[in-house]
């Protein structure tokens, strides 16, 4: 086993990218584990009044199962781990950077180039990406713990900065929940103006709000990613039935943005003073407009309003089986959203989806013809379309639509 003196003085790699520098270094495994802290997302605080709530740690719940298969292969004769560890240094586990020189991580240059200083064995970097890989190390054996990670080490980086970077490398990985990718995309609202806020970013708060108003239709109704989320709800009763964050915050995304992804590259384009939503271009979503004015308090209204016509007509009618209170129903509620949208005035709008969502309360959303996948999510928003006289028999396959019929109680029409 190799002994470790601190300081440790590391040659490093420096890169330079549009987010900041950070610096390639080969850290053993063994040493990792004692300067750095692992840092699940967890809620820190909440207020109530303007419905927020802070993050802390960039992270997701760790798993052992899955750090003991990670060691299973650490321990074969062919372990590899070419993708770097990330961490950003100089911040505790409570989110404050120290100014302690002692404990500080620190870059030195020298005639042999660039050296990383790690003052003191004391924990002071958080893992932002590659904990499990860490954790592995953990239940392999005590040989391999000698073995070089890769690292990536970003210095004194903004708490928000590790929360986007930990969504960003994550989001289309299937392992990683999404629900917990998109609260890092909302990481700390309130340090940044609303007006710069990406599409995703306006959807996660909005998510937050319907989550924590009480006079929201869906109060309590949201499932919380991160840990701690008792901070936020302390009454021991809690409704029967939850969507996930995911759900909403898509949902929402609908109605605002046809492409978030390249919205919040092309936004975060900008620097952060310069980043405005109206520098994003008009596309075809049905709110497109009030997004990019900033009329989010409009925008509110809107969503309310439709949610809560949802809640009075299908929701609180609907029996424990009802997928209409499942994710592919709130899905479909949201396809009928935009549906009725690209057909109606926008003046008319709010009352037109009234109409539609009191027309669907006679549906039984139990029924077996709805199901838990995609076809079942079209299958809903088709039944709502129908039950309001806006499906044609042509646009869906005659069996599907004779189904419709009987759902809706309607005789068929005799040839």
């Amino acid at each position: 086993m190799r002994a470790y003196v601190f300081p440790l003085r590391l040659p490093v790699v420096r890169v330079s990218q549009q987010l900041g520098e950070f610096f390639a270094v080969a850290i053993s495994a063994r040493i990792l584990r004692q300067i750095v802290f692992l840092d699940p997302t967890r809620i820190s605080s909440v207020d109530q009044r303007q419905f927020l709530y802070r993050l802390l740690g960039s992270q997701r719940e760790a798993s052992i199962t899955r750090a003991r298969s990670i060691a299973k292969y650490i321990n074969s004769v062919e372990s590899a781990f070419p993708n770097s560890v990330i961490l950003s240094a100089n911040y505790n586990d409570q989110g404050t950077l120290s100014d302690d020189l002692d404990l500080r991580w620190r870059i030195e240059t020298d005639d042999c180039g660039d050296h990383l200083v790690i003052p003191s064995g004391k924990p002071m970097a958080s893992v932002i990406d590659g904990q499990h890989r860490l954790l592995g190390f953990d239940h392999a054996k005590d040989e391999r713990k000698d073995m070089e990670l890769l690292c990536s080490v970003y210095l004194d980086l903004p708490v928000a900065y590790q929360a986007y970077l930990f969504a960003t490398i994550n989001m289309n990985q299937r392992k990683v929940d999404k629900s917990l990718a998109y609260e890092q995309f909302g990481y700390n609202l309130d340090e940044e103006g609303a007006e710069s806020w990406a599409p995703d970013k306006l959807a996660v708060f909005f998510t937050r709000r319907l989550n924590l108003d009480p006079d929201s239709p869906l109060f309590q109704h949201i499932k919380i990613a991160p840990l701690d989320a008792d901070l936020i709800f302390t009454e021991t009763e809690r409704p029967s039935w939850k969507i996930s964050t995911a759900c909403i915050v898509e949902g929402l995304l609908s109605l605002f943005s046809s492409k978030p992804r390249t919205d919040r590259d092309l936004l975060h384009g900008y620097p952060l003073t310069k980043r405005r939503r109206n520098l994003l271009p008009q596309d075809n979503s049905p709110l497109r407009s009030l997004y990019l004015t900033c009329q989010d308090e409009v925008l509110w209204i809107i969503v309310t309003s439709f949610l809560k016509d949802a809640d009075t007509f299908l929701w609180q009618k609907a029996n424990p089986n009802s997928y209409i209170r499942k994710t592919i129903g709130v899905q479909a509620l949201f396809d009928v959203f935009r549906t009725i949208a690209q057909k109606t005035e926008p003046s008319q709008l709010q009352a037109k989806l009234t109409e539609v969502l009191k027309a669907a309360a006679i549906i039984d959303f139990s029924d077996q013809f709805f199901q838990a996948s995609g076809k079942g999510r079209v299958r809903v928003k088709n039944a709502i379309l129908h039950s309001a006289s806006e499906l044609k028999s042509g646009d869906v396959s005659a069996e599907d639509f004779g189904f419709y019929q009987r759902l809706l109680l309607i005789e068929p029409e005799r040839a």
